[in-house]
């Protein structure tokens, strides 16, 4: 496999290009969490060094460990013999990917997966790597903004109910908050979308069209982001590897429905930006018709005035020139002829003021 720079690990979108680019430095600080999971199910305790993990895979049911920012090559190193991997997979483990990646192997699992990380607007999307067998569980992600906080919490919060006896259950719980924050940003997407249209309706021009082109593009990167991740559930849900309990392959049913799910929605969402633009084109022509309106009553309103002022502007003689009061009785014919004109156009409907 190729293995990717450390930078690609996070991608924000460029408004500019619109296009997801790096938006990691070439270093970030190392970073190490250690879980629990026992009888009184998940807790974070202190790491020191793998000699410490080994003493506590006797007495603990599950040992999470999870991975943020640059990491030495001596830890991984220890990290390789720990878990008596080969250099691919630490490769694997240690290295971001550019989609969802399901990886096979004879003593383990392994699962990439791109999180989107939402706030009030789509900040970026990060790679997280996921490596289990029976007892351990091992995460990857490249920026200190901890991808699975929460979901960490809620495990914590349930207490004796959450214990499970192997690592494959505490992997489906990460992978459930993965395809949560998908969710969370259609969620958010769906609320960008009626914005748009309101203000579509409201009044239609270049900067509407803009938006409505990068909501096309932004559904469009992600739903590229969400298709390998069926696909993978998928693939590690037929997988007859021992390191998968029944429980566990329960658990990714339900996660493969989920991410089914999300990809549906994101094709419902994508369809609805395209309607943006019949609403946007028939926002157009409804403003170009009110604008041709006004200018067919203006022209129609003055039309007979200057008939009246073309007449009397005829250089003959014209009896009404030599009236005392011929001046005013021009004007006020003017003036009544399109007043009257004005009251017959809005009483029959053809124009609305």
């Amino acid at each position: 496999m190729k293995e990717l720079d450390f930078k690609q690990g996070r991608l924000a979108f460029n408004e500019e290009t619109l296009t997801m680019i790096p938006c990691l430095p070439d270093q970030v600080e190392m970073r190490v969490r250690l879980y629990l999971v026992d009888g009184d199910g998940l807790r974070e305790t202190g790491f020191f060094d793998f000699s410490q993990l080994q003493e506590m895979l006797v007495s603990n049911k599950v040992l999470w460990l999870h991975l943020s920012g640059t990491l030495s090559a001596d830890f991984w190193r220890e990290l390789k013999d720990f878990l008596d991997l080969t250099d691919e997979q630490i490769k694997h483990i240690r290295s971001p990917h550019s989609k969802a990646v399901f990886e096979d192997f004879h003593n383990g699992m392994f699962l990439s997966l791109p999180r989107p990380s939402v706030s009030e607007r789509v900040d970026a999307i990060e790679d997280v790597n996921l490596f289990f067998q029976k007892k351990v569980l091992v995460t990857r992600q490249f920026s200190h903004d901890n991808a699975f906080s929460l979901v960490t919490h809620r495990l914590m919060e349930r207490g004796e109910f959450f214990s499970p006896e192997r690592a494959d259950k505490l992997a489906a719980e990460l992978i459930h908050d993965v395809v949560e924050a998908y969710f969370a940003l259609l969620q958010l997407g769906g609320t960008r979308l009626e914005d748009i249209q309101n203000r579509i309706i409201q009044k239609p021009g270049k900067k509407e069209l803009a938006l409505i082109n990068r909501a096309q593009q932004v559904i469009w990167i992600f739903l590229n982001f969400v298709w390998p991740i069926e696909t993978s559930l998928q693939i590690m849900h037929r997988s007859s590897n021992p390191v998968l309990s029944e429980e566990g392959r329960v658990q990714l049913a339900f996660r493969q429905d989920e991410a089914a799910a999300i990809v549906r929605l994101f094709e419902t969402y994508r369809a609805m930006s395209y309607n943006l633009m019949d609403v946007y084109v028939s926002g157009l022509s409804l403003r170009t018709n009110d604008t041709t309106i006004v200018l067919t009553v203006i022209a129609t309103l003055f039309l007979p005035p200057s008939l009246i002022a073309g007449i009397y502007g005829m250089n003959f003689n014209i009896p009404e020139v030599h009236f005392p009061a011929g001046y005013y009785l021009c004007l006020g014919s003017m003036f009544f002829v399109s007043g009257g004109l004005l009251f017959w156009l809005k009483r029959r409907g053809f124009i609305d003021l």
